[in-house]
């Protein structure tokens, strides 16, 4: 009798538990180390009070359950059990805005990757090298399923991180040294968790999206690690609830090309949607050319993709409409030459009175030619802004695009100096720099300790 072939959960089960450190190219290591130092700068401005309502409630969530102090929580002296530890980092990573986004997987990826894979590491007592690899085998896992689904513009249930729980499981399998079988076990469980359908409580979905795909994952190699069992065919079935299923790029190349290292990831600048980066490129490449005035602006029509507009257009969904406001706000800013900062969200009203009357003026209408695009690739976000003049005139300005980071000694300056623009206010030029330094040497000998100490809090 002939065997059956292997599900597609059992071959990424295998992925995630062989992948180390000895097997993946130089390139892909520098890119984890780039991505690992840009979320490490979201994680720790965190502490905003007005960018992050959510994190004293999981602290406090976290502290009442007397864990065995296994992992840090990042930004703090505290530790706790590795999943409560990646539930209240996760809930750090993109509150002040400062986290990444990956295209294939369509999601804000190192947020929840790196908080999971950090915490396990430090409870199964692994190094930085191991980090690295788990890290890497998460993210490679999310991007592959988020390849293979493929959106649809009826599709009741929006495309909302639905690959969190995977990525972390693939991290923690990896961390914990579990066997294929055992893996694999643990994908399938993390999709049974459905975290893409727990991200859709109004109001709080930005509040419990990140923290539960970070936790669960871990939660879920922890039951199988028990002996808990889960059906290994139910891939197809977990990524047809957000649309097509489409697996021609789930498995080609698994354990030799790694996607992660093609696509990369875009760092973020501000709380909005990766889509906006374009056009803000755009307008601020204008503007270094133009002759206009912005006090001569009397209108600004942003012309999106039916995807940027259902994202970006008001809606009963507070996050949505806090999106839609940092859109404004972010135009206005490109439009005066402000820089942006984590703080300039937080600001209601932004203290600029220009920025504030443009901000006022931009209107989103769908872009025509990009109706078939649905969240699929970059093209969905192809935006044209065009200024009305008090003199009549209309000044049209086409999208710039913003590149992803995908090669490390061509990106690494620019990460670099985004994570000192972003962390050096805040904790200081020279730990700052201490930190830069201790990713560098991650895969180093005692790489992972040396990290932990670089990101505790400064004493006081």
């Amino acid at each position: 009798m002939a065997s059956q072939a292997p599900t597609e959960l059992q071959r990424l089960g295998t992925f995630a538990s062989e992948l180390r450190l000895s097997s993946i190219p130089q390139e892909v290591v520098g890119l984890a180390k780039l991505a690992i130092l840009n979320i490490i700068s979201g994680i720790l401005v965190s502490d905003h009070p007005r960018l992050n309502p959510g994190r004293a409630a999981l602290l406090r969530y976290a502290q009442s359950q007397g864990a065995a102090p296994r992992s840090s929580i990042v930004g703090t002296a505290q530790r706790t059990s590795p999943e409560l530890a990646a539930l209240v980092t996760s809930g750090s990573a993109m509150m002040a805005h400062g986290d990444d986004w990956s295209w294939p997987a369509r999601t804000h990826l190192s947020a929840v990757v790196f908080p999971a894979a950090l915490a396990m590491a430090q409870a199964q007592g692994r190094d930085g090298a191991d980090l690295i690899a788990a890290f890497i085998a998460g993210s490679e896992v999310a991007i592959r399923v988020g390849a293979a689904i493929k959106p649809v513009t009826d599709r009741k249930i929006p495309f909302t991180s639905p690959v969190h729980g995977l990525a972390t499981a693939a991290s923690a399998a990896n961390l914990m040294r579990m066997d294929c079988a055992r893996a694999a076990l643990a994908l399938s469980i993390a999709s049974d968790m459905g975290t893409g359908l727990l991200a859709q409580a109004p109001r709080q979905h930005v509040v419990l999206r990140t923290p539960l795909g970070g936790s669960l994952g871990l939660y879920a190699a922890g039951l199988a690690a028990e002996g808990i069992e889960g059906r290994l065919d139910v891939l197809p079935a977990f990524c047809e609830i957000y649309g097509r299923y489409e697996p021609s790029m789930l498995l080609d190349g698994l354990a030799e090309r790694f996607i992660f290292g093609e696509c990369g990831f875009l760092p973020k600048l501000f709380h909005f949607s990766t889509g906006i980066y374009p056009t803000l490129h755009g307008i601020q490449a204008h503007r270094r050319n133009a002759t206009y005035l912005s006090e001569n602006i009397v209108g600004i029509e942003c012309l999106s993709s039916p995807a940027l507009r259902q994202v970006y257009g008001a809606a009963p969904d507070l996050s949505r409409e806090m999106t839609h406001f940092s859109l404004k706000l972010a135009i206005a800013l490109a439009l005066t030459g402000s820089g942006f900062l984590y703080e300039d969200v937080a600001t209601l009203p932004h203290p600029d009175p220009e920025v504030r009357r443009l901000s006022a003026l931009v209107e989103l209408t769908a872009h025509p030619d990009l109706h078939e695009h649905v969240n699929l690739s970059a093209a969905a976000e192809q935006t044209v802004t065009e200024l009305r003049l008090r003199d009549g005139g209309v000044i049209r300005i086409d999208s710039v695009p913003y590149p992803a980071v995908t090669h490390p000694a061509r990106d690494e300056g620019r990460v670099k100096a985004l994570f000192m623009r972003r962390l050096g206010p805040r904790w200081g030029d020279s730990r700052a720099q201490a930190i830069i330094e201790a990713v560098e040497g991650l895969d180093q000998d005692s790489g992972l300790e040396k990290l932990l100490h670089a990101l505790s809090p400064p004493t006081v």
